[in-house]
């Protein structure tokens, strides 16, 4: 993919009558991508004035970039039961153009609004098929990057999840914006596939008050991060990373023979994206229930496909005979005791010490989890940790992830769910592996 340089720049422009807006507005120059909308105008918005202000606020947003054939290109869609494109990517529409669009919907919706279901999975359906599409105007070399509205639930389970399986098969970079009390944590994630790309509000009222963020990582951030070529990308490993990476798995008795198979499916999902050798990324494997089990070192296997059989080869604790509990600070002692050091291939040095932890309940000896998760931490160690399921709390997961902890700590609904932060978790990993080791020596423990 094209690497984009990006310019963003401070205006000055005076406050438009009704409600204050921020004096200051962000604005993205010598910008490229293929920007999508997609606003949900279904009945949970209870009012037709929350579909105005979802429109003001995409107007408002479109306001940052330059567009034109060679650099923004916007499209737009609305859903309720059905979808509607209001314009495509190839329809090279003025910010004027755009204006003057939103004002008839505005003025449409203000008249006619009737609601309907809210049919994200169509959406999503339509993004792909005809939004994001060549067909329809959007470019191979550029960024292609999704903005999505909505307040509830999908209506229909099944074609969101076959939706969500073909979004993840793209190189659409989401960004999911959950408005109101009925807005679903776990659903925004699996459209955006990043918490970082993940918006909460509790009112359409509030939107305003994101603009300037979400505006800062169309531009920027985000660009950065996903336009360069990705390290992580799937059809290319870690370019470029070396780090000493040990996954810390639960195998307590919460999870079942079947749950541990998705555990370590994931975990050779996530090794998939890696350079595996000696002068790459190392991985080590941690198994833990009632006590903690090195199931291979660091310097065990020396490439990708062995690594790979490895993980395949690791049993279930719990058979049944004895039942396995979460001792997650059993864990967190083998892997600040042995984990990293030089006689299991720890590297030492500026090479970082990266922990993933995948667990789905609380703590039984949670004293010791609280306070081995900070020594280990102090160590300099990097932990990602992710919470799977309706047991685990938020606050456990942040007391075990590295901060900042909207980079390092993840919650899913089930082990299905892991393959929705896949991508994520191996680009966070690749990332922090690569900052590490440009870190001045000073920087390190």
């Amino acid at each position: 993919m094209l690497t984009a340089h990006l310019e963003c720049k401070t205006l000055h422009s005076p406050a438009p009558p009704g409600p204050p807006a921020p004096p200051i507005y962000q604005r993205c120059l010598k910008k490229t991508a293929d920007v999508f909308f997609v606003v949900d105008t279904s009945s949970s918005l209870k009012r037709n004035y929350n579909v105005i202000k979802e429109l003001d606020f995409v107007g408002d947003v479109i306001k940052a970039f330059d567009l034109g054939i060679d650099q923004v290109r916007t499209g737009m869609m609305t859903f309720t039961t059905n979808t509607e494109i209001l314009y495509q990517l190839d329809d090279f529409k003025t910010e004027k153009e755009i204006a003057k669009i939103l004002d008839d919907r505005k003025n449409f919706e203000r008249y006619y609004w009737k609601g309907g279901n809210t049919n994200i999975g169509k959406a999503l359906r339509l993004l792909i098929d005809e939004g994001l599409s060549t067909s329809h105007g959007s470019r191979t070399d550029v960024p292609q990057i999704a903005v999505i509205l909505t307040d509830g639930d999908p209506n229909n389970s099944t074609v969101f999840a076959s939706a969500l399986l073909k979004l993840r098969k793209t190189n659409i970079i989401v960004f999911a914006i959950g408005v109101g009390p009925k807005r679903n944590p776990e659903n925004l994630l699996k459209i955006a596939g990043d918490p970082e790309r993940v918006f909460q509000l509790e009112d359409y009222d509030s939107l305003g008050a994101i603009r300037k963020e979400l505006v800062d990582k169309l531009c920027d951030k985000e660009q950065n991060d996903e336009v360069k070529p990705n390290p992580c990308d799937k059809e290319k490993p870690c370019d470029g990373a070396m780090a000493d990476v040990i996954f810390v798995a639960d195998s307590s008795r919460s999870l079942g023979v079947e749950k541990f198979d998705k555990l370590k499916l994931f975990a050779k999902a996530v090794v998939k994206r890696f350079t595996v050798s000696p002068n790459d990324i190392q991985v080590g494997f941690i198994n833990f229930g009632n006590s903690s089990k090195f199931e291979f070192k660091l310097n065990s296997y020396r490439d990708q496909d062995e690594v790979m059989k490895a993980i395949s080869k690791v049993q279930y604790l719990d058979d049944g005979e004895r039942m396995q509990l979460t001792f997650t600070g059993k864990a967190l002692r083998m892997l600040k005791q042995k984990g990293f050091k030089k006689r299991n291939g720890g590297r030492g040095g500026k090479v970082p010490k990266i922990a993933i932890i995948i667990t789905d309940g609380e703590p039984t000896d949670i004293v010791d989890t609280h306070r081995l998760a900070k020594e280990v931490k102090q160590q300099g160690i990097i932990i990602f940790a992710i919470g799977v399921g309706d047991h685990m709390k938020e606050d456990e997961i942040n007391l075990l992830a590295s901060d900042p902890k909207n980079k390092h700590a993840f919650l899913v609904e089930n082990y299905d769910s892991l393959s929705f932060i896949e991508a994520a978790l191996a680009n966070k990993t690749c990332t922090a592996a690569i900052q590490t080791i440009s870190m001045p020596p000073d920087s390190f423990y």
